[in-house]
């Protein structure tokens, strides 16, 4: 194993241009568990947690810019958070234990690529972006065009998540929800997970959004489940319609924390708890 303190960010991106194979270390919730397993053999270790331009939240314009070493205990306790995204601040008091939550990072758990990550469908509803930086360029990217397999994304070997953009006015007018199904409240991972988003006028769904974890090879939004809501009233929705849409896309699995068929239904049934509130 080879570790490399970078001495600042410029630092960092030399380092990344010139190694073949490295993991970024920040909070290291789960590097230490697959270094550990043998997952992952002879790494390069890239510590990181130390750059105070990867650290932190701030507002800009209209926009909330989060820095990917930025803690689960900094985000939940952030009055920017609290203020203009509530959705977040609400939806990770549950995220692990106090210890975790002071340590795991919003970044990792994104870079991750877990088909269980807690933070990814609230961020997805929220439309959130990733800034990623490399030595010569710095590009963004929407998360939902962020993962293009199970553990894969589009970020390349030079790159890291540097930022998390999400806009000041993300929820605006909209009711949210999240729910998150395992086998304890909290310091438990997730058997299904969904988050969701309606703007109501007029007794009738204007816009709607809806993201879901652990029932794909990673967390996504439910586009076709949406369009077919959009534009109706509570009573106008057919949910052997919204299950037929739900069937396009959602591939849920059995494994030993749940079977398939199980996820599929408690996914029904948070969907339409939401609709119906």
């Amino acid at each position: 194993m080879k570790f490399i303190k970078p001495k600042n960010i410029n630092n960092l991106y030399e380092t990344l241009d010139n190694l073949d194979q490295q993991y970024l270390l920040a909070g290291g919730t789960d590097i230490n568990v697959q270094i550990k397993n043998g997952t992952i053999r002879n790494p390069n270790i890239v510590y990181i947690n130390h750059l105070t331009e990867l650290n932190g939240i701030e507002e800009k314009n209209d926009l909330i810019l989060i820095g990917s070493t930025t803690s689960f205990s900094e985000i939940i306790n952030s009055r920017i958070i609290k203020k203009h995204l509530p959705l977040i601040h609400s939806s990770l008091q549950n995220f692990a234990s106090p210890l975790l939550q002071t340590s795991a990072t919003i970044g990792g758990n994104i870079a991750n690529a877990s088909p269980t990550a807690d933070v990814i469908p609230i961020l997805l509803v929220l439309d959130a972006k990733l800034m990623l930086g490399s030595k010569d360029n710095t590009r963004e990217v929407f998360l939902k065009d962020f993962f293009t397999g199970y553990k894969k994304t589009v970020m390349k070997s030079n790159e890291l998540i540097t930022k998390i953009i999400i806009s000041k006015n993300a929820e605006s007018k909209y009711q949210t929800f999240y729910s998150k199904v395992g086998s304890r409240n909290s310091l438990t991972i997730a058997k299904v997970a969904v988050s969701s988003m309606k703007r109501v006028e007029h007794e009738k769904i204007t816009d709607i959004k809806i993201a879901v974890g652990s029932l794909n090879e990673y967390p996504r939004r439910l586009y076709k489940v949406e369009e077919y809501i959009i534009g109706k009233s509570i009573t106008d929705i057919d949910y052997e319609k919204v299950e037929e849409f739900l069937n396009m896309e959602i591939t849920p699995i059995s494994d030993l924390r749940s079977d398939k068929e199980y996820r599929y239904h408690v996914c029904v049934n948070l969907i339409r708890t939401f609709l119906n509130e």
